[in-house]
C-alpha cells in the first residue's frame, strides 16, 4: 500500500536493522493465502486473542495498521499519530497490540496503527501486516500456488539489491538511461513513479490513459506511460508498462522516486531475504 506512520518511528528502524524474529516452533513455515484484486495477498491468522482474522501481507506498510473496529475489541488504547500515503497525510490512532499470529509464527508485542480498511474493495480486511512485521524473517510470496513461505530455502531466477530507505525497503531500477530508487510494495499491483521525480528523459513521454485508484489517504490520479529497456539487477524489459502520479509526493524520502508494485514485473514468486539484502523474483 505504500504508507508509514509517525508512530513509535524508532523502535520500527530498530526492527529493520536488528529486530527480533518471529518465534516458531517450526523451522519452514508455509501459509496458504487467497489473491484479491489480482495483487492483494490474504491469510488468515491472529491479533492477541482475536482468532480467524483476515490479514493482508503488505511489505509497503509500516508499521502495521489494525482496523477500528478489531481495535475496540481488542481494548486498545491508542494515541493520534499521522499517516503517509501516496502522497497524502492523514491524521490516525496509534497503538500497540500483544502480537500477530500466522501459522505457527508469532510476533510478539508490536506498534501498529489504528484506522479504517474498508477502502480495500473486494474483502474485508481485519489488519495490514507490514514491513516492521515481515522483515523479522526471509520470506517468499508464490502467486502461482497462493502459498507464502517463511525462511524460505534457495534463490529465485533473479536478484536485486535491497537497501533500506528509512523506514521502507527499496530496489534501484534504471529507467531511460537513469537509476530510480523504487519503494517495493506487495500491497501495490503497479509500477507508480512520482511525476515530479521521473526522470528528465520521460517528460515528454506520451501518456496511454489514465485511471483513478484508492488508497488509506483517498483517490488518486494515475497517468500510464510505456517504458523502454528498463533494467532491474541484471534483467532488462524491452518494454514495461508503468503509471505516473500526478501529485507531490509529501511526506516520503526525498530519494525515493516511486512505488515497484511486485506484479508489474510479470512474476510469478518473490522473494525477500533481509539477510543478503536481496528482492529475488522468478517468472
Amino acid at each position: 500500500m505504500a504508507y508509514a506512520t509517525t508512530c513509535s518511528l524508532a523502535v520500527i528502524a530498530s526492527v529493520l536493522v536488528s529486530g527480533p524474529a518471529w518465534r516458531s516452533t517450526e523451522t519452514l513455515v508455509e501459509v496458504p493465502f487467497e489473491l484479491y484484486q489480482r495483487h492483494l495477498v490474504v491469510t488468515k491468522g491472529s491479533i492477541g486473542r482475536l482468532n480467524g482474522l483476515t490479514l493482508l501481507i503488505d511489505t509497503g506498510t509500516i508499521p502495521s495498521v489494525v482496523d477500528a473496529r478489531i481495535a475496540r475489541k481488542l481494548q486498545l488504547q491508542t494515541e493520534s499519530s499521522m499517516l503517509v500515503a501516496f502522497g497524502q497525510q492523514v491524521r490516525i490512532q496509534s497503538a500497540v497490540v500483544d502480537g500477530f499470529r500466522i501459522g505457527s509464527l508469532q510476533s510478539g508485542p508490536v506498534p501498529a496503527g489504528v484506522g479504517n480498511l474498508s477502502y480495500l474493495d473486494g474483502v474485508r480486511i481485519d489488519a495490514i501486516v507490514g514491513l516492521d512485521v515481515l522483515a523479522r524473517t526471509n520470506f517468499s510470496i508464490d502467486y502461482r500456488t497462493h502459498v507464502l513461505t517463511f525462511a524460505p530455502a534457495g534463490r529465485e531466477d533473479a536478484v536485486a539489491p535491497l537497501e533500506i530507505v528509512w523506514p521502507f525497503v527499496t530496489v534501484r531500477m534504471t529507467i531511460a538511461g537513469e537509476q530510480v530508487r523504487l519503494l517495493v510494495d506487495t500491497g501495490s499491483s503497479d509500477l507508480v513513479l512520482f511525476k515530479t521525480r521521473m526522470p528528465a528523459a520521460l517528460s515528454g513521454a506520451p501518456w496511454r490513459g489514465d485511471k483513478t485508484v484508492r488508497y488509506a489517504s483517498g483517490a488518486a490520479r494515475l497517468q500510464r506511460l510505456e517504458l523502454r529497456q528498463a533494467g532491474l539487477g541484471a534483467h532488462v524489459w524491452d518494454k514495461l508498462p508503468a503509471w505516473a502520479l500526478d501529485r507531490v509526493p509529501h511526506g516520503y524520502p526525498p530519494s525515493i522516486d516511486g512505488v515497484l508494485g511486485v506484479l508489474s514485473l510479470g512474476c510469478q514468486r518473490v522473494r525477500f531475504d533481509f539477510e543478503k539484502r536481496e528482492f529475488g523474483w522468478s517468472r
